[in-house]
């Protein structure tokens, strides 16, 4: 089964970090990703992010005999 999945990477001022991963429908645009994100980063909300839209494969579970 594939999945779509946006995956966003927040490192905070203290170094502490959080990755949140989401399964989206269609990924989101680049410029307002960006623009939301540097937003919160300009208005001192964290430090650095990144964020990743990709394909996850998930394997399908082995039928056993």
């Amino acid at each position: 089964m594939k999945v779509l999945y946006l995956i966003v990477f927040i490192i905070g001022h203290d170094g502490a970090h959080d990755v949140t991963a989401m399964p989206v429908k269609a990924c989101p645009s680049k410029v307002l990703t960006e623009k939301y994100y540097n937003e919160h980063q300009a208005l001192g909300a964290f430090a650095q992010w990144a964020a990743l839209c990709t394909t996850i494969d998930f394997s399908q579970p082995k039928k056993e005999i």
